[in-house]
């Protein structure tokens, strides 16, 4: 409980200067015309990705505060996606509440693996992509961002970061995972980690494990930046999971696929939306 009252107090840190800002800025009315000026294809697109996303939780039929909970942050996940590839601002201010939101399941669920990368990385970085986009954003009025392109040494250096990193996270599962997780079982047996398992079905899932866990983290970073290259990742990022899960014989396996499926159709829009974003004046 005293690391779940040390984040909370984080949060409403943190929360407490971003919303001196926000005042500044009106989030609410960014909010608003972000949710006003979506069109039918954004609407439906995040309808899907509602629906599959809460349909495990109606499936299950475990109406718990920690279920309803996960629903509640799978709903702001889905709003997060697509003002994303829409390219809104209010894009940030819905991961933010999601990744404290995701912070509070993991800690519950002793989802320690994920709960660092979410706390230390997913979480922060909301509020690092604000400040980034507002800087960027178009004059039209409608909250949107002004998209970049990488030049090819930034894509190379990325493409090296990725595949050292890689590597080194796969061999590191590989040699190393089942002995770190009877490790910290040893001191905490209800540690889990979402990343590191004690076997793989295939060994092809490790490796993909690594690359997309890296990919994602980097990725995140790229978005901050408002590279157009960002939705080309993604759509590695969301073909690799789809590979991933079709491998594994997880009852979640088909809900898993389903929604990661209409993420790809979501990474598709965001190409397109962003390459057109790159060139509004």
């Amino acid at each position: 409980m005293r690391i779940l009252f040390i984040v909370s107090s984080l949060f409403k840190g943190i929360m407490f200067n971003f919303a001196l800002e926000m005042k500044i800025k009106n989030g609410s009315k960014v909010v608003k015309t972000s949710l006003t000026t979506l069109n039918a294809f954004e609407i439906v697109l995040m309808a899907c990705i509602m629906l599959l996303a809460l349909s495990s939780f109606f499936i299950k039929g475990e109406f718990s505060w920690q279920n309803c909970i996960a629903a509640i942050s799978a709903v702001l996940g889905v709003f997060c996606v697509v003002l994303g590839a829409k390219g809104s601002l209010a894009n940030w201010i819905f991961g933010m509440f999601e990744g404290f939101l995701h912070i509070v399941i993991c800690f519950y669920t002793h989802m320690y693996g994920d709960f660092l990368q979410r706390i230390f990385w997913n979480l922060p970085m909301q509020f690092v992509g604000w400040k980034s986009w507002r800087k960027r954003e178009l004059g039209d009025h409608t909250n949107r961002v002004k998209t970049r392109y990488m030049t090819w040494k930034q894509r190379g250096l990325t493409f090296l970061i990725v595949s050292v990193m890689t590597v080194l996270l796969g061999i590191f599962l590989k040699s190393f995972g089942p002995w770190m997780i009877d490790t910290l079982h040893g001191i905490l047996p209800d540690m889990q980690f979402k990343t590191l398992k004690m076997d793989y079905d295939q060994e092809a899932q490790l490796w993909l494990d690594a690359f997309t866990t890296v990919l994602s983290i980097v990725t995140l970073y790229i978005s901050v930046k408002a590279f157009v290259e960002q939705w080309y990742m993604w759509l590695v990022i969301n073909v690799s999971y789809i590979t991933m899960w079709l491998m594994s014989d997880s009852e979640f396996s088909f809900m898993t696929v389903a929604k990661y499926s209409v993420y790809l159709i979501n990474t598709f829009y965001g190409i397109w939306m962003w390459n057109k974003l790159s060139k509004t004046k």
